[in-house]
């Protein structure tokens, strides 16, 4: 019922009424937070629930500052259309990411009461409430009842979500913990806070440790980021002799007499005490570590097989990928890894030029196609490539920009294999990139190194 406040202001139950979001404080101007807030003056208040929820209403941090809306332009007395299914289940990945986020600290002793369940996640609820009103299909009661539907895949939910026939396919917890589709969704919402922490710094220990060792070289600074970067493809575990190896090779330190090396592999990797010689299994075709013989590594398009035992050495410790390493950096470099590696093939050999991760990771691939004018090698043209394994299409084409440098006469985002091969993948990302990014191609692995080779024999070269 409302109480009122005085001529502007009012305070409105709507708990009893079954509409998502109990409080609602409204006035011309007026922020209660972390609750909903209309901008709504008292006198023009709607008289029913309904009406009152057909308002325009926004979601605000603790400070006030706009985080999502529930309801986007929303028409008048005609009913409410919540038009972005992307939005809401992308809204619900960061919502759950929080939700796990704070399970984690609990389960380490912390605590802190943090109130009501994330942002994100009452603003997912919300627009759920509204979809399900639109179809009239009964609306979801509570929180653990949407918790439970986030276990299965979208198309046996009882909501008709407007999603790509791949991504109804998806879940958003898979075994207790996000699934590909949800950290994407999660990720492209700012909502995995943890992961891109974890990963923003190896990111800044793999820039650190090229610039210090780069000695003020820009093509040297390039090129030891590349070696570092594909180091962390190619060793998902490594032991304390190896990183002995690395510190050598890259032996600049900082005030403290540690190398940058040191400081990227803590930054990483999770050090796990070990003497002498130790054994691990691990999947043939990634590498990565798994816990049983015939137990898959999980990772995206990864024929793995059989797992092979391994045998290495350390002084005191190994070295194993902290989770953000491995599915933030290793996992998707795996394409990458398979194109540098086809790029750098004896037949291009003086006539293609290749650059892993030019400008400190602007790209991923600068291909450059030379020849020979008297004594000098020019450059005729330049393509970029940027590759991608992400599960969902729709939420990579909205994601996706391109940097301003370097410049290329062609720039290209490359699938793996197989992403290429899902049914609709290239042409879901084709469509939601259009009229976003410009310019730029979508093309499989396999099929750029054709179009790099036919390029490189033009004019008989």
């Amino acid at each position: 019922m409302p109480v009122d406040l005085g001529d502007d202001s009012a305070v409105v139950d709507f708990a009893k009424m079954s509409v998502p979001g109990a409080t609602l404080r409204v006035e011309s101007v007026f922020v209660l937070t972390p609750r909903f807030f209309c901008l709504l003056p008292w006198r023009c208040l709607p008289t029913t629930a309904t009406e009152a929820c057909a308002a325009s209403v926004r979601y605000l941090d603790a400070d006030g500052v706009l985080m999502a809306s529930d309801v986007a332009d929303v028409p008048a007395a005609t009913g409410t259309r919540v038009d972005d299914d992307y939005l809401t289940v992308t809204m619900l990945s960061a919502g759950l990411a929080g939700i796990l986020r704070r399970r984690s600290r609990a389960g380490h002793g912390d605590g802190r009461s943090e109130g009501l369940l994330p942002a994100p996640w009452r603003v997912a609820f919300s627009r759920l409430w509204w979809r399900c009103n639109e179809q009239g299909v009964p609306a979801l009661d509570n929180d653990l009842e949407l918790l439970a539907l986030c276990t299965q895949p979208f198309v046996v939910w009882p909501i008709d979500l407007r999603l790509s026939p791949a991504d109804m396919e998806s879940s958003l917890l898979a075994d207790d913990e996000l699934s590909a589709f949800a950290e994407q969704g999660a990720r492209l919402a700012a909502g995995d806070v943890e992961a891109e922490w974890q990963e923003n710094i190896v990111y800044e220990a793999l820039r650190l440790a090229a610039q210090v060792n780069g000695a003020d070289d820009p093509g040297r600074i390039d090129r030891v980021y590349g070696v570092l970067r594909r180091r962390l493809i190619d060793y998902p575990v490594v032991s304390d002799l190896v990183v002995r190896d690395w510190e050598q090779e890259f032996d600049r330190t900082d005030g403290s007499g540690q190398t940058s090396v040191r400081r990227l592999v803590e930054a990483a990797y999770v050090p796990r005490p070990v003497r002498g010689e130790y054994r691990y299994l691990r999947c043939p075709s990634c590498r990565n570590t798994v816990s049983g013989s015939h137990v898959s590594c999980g990772t995206p398009g990864c024929a793995s097989g059989q797992a092979e035992s391994v045998a290495s050495r350390a002084l005191a410790v190994a070295y194993d990928q902290h989770r953000a390493t491995r599915r933030f950096i290793h996992d998707p470099g795996l394409v990458e890894a398979r194109l540098f590696d086809a790029l750098g093939d004896k037949r291009f050999e003086g006539r293609v030029r290749v650059t892993p991760y030019p400008g400190l990771d602007a790209l991923d691939i600068l291909i450059e196609f030379l020849s020979a004018r008297g004594d000098e090698t020019v450059v005729d043209e330049t393509w970029g490539a940027d590759a991608k394994d992400q599960a969902s299409a729709r939420l990579l084409g909205r994601g996706f920009s391109w940097p301003g440098v370097p410049e290329c006469g062609r720039r290209f985002l490359v699938l793996p294999t197989h992403r290429a091969a899902q049914p609709g993948y290239a042409a879901d990302l084709t469509a939601e990139i259009e009229g976003r990014v410009t310019g730029v191609e979508v093309v499989d692995e396999k099929r750029l190194i054709s179009m790099v080779a036919k390029r490189a024999r033009r004019d008989g070269r």
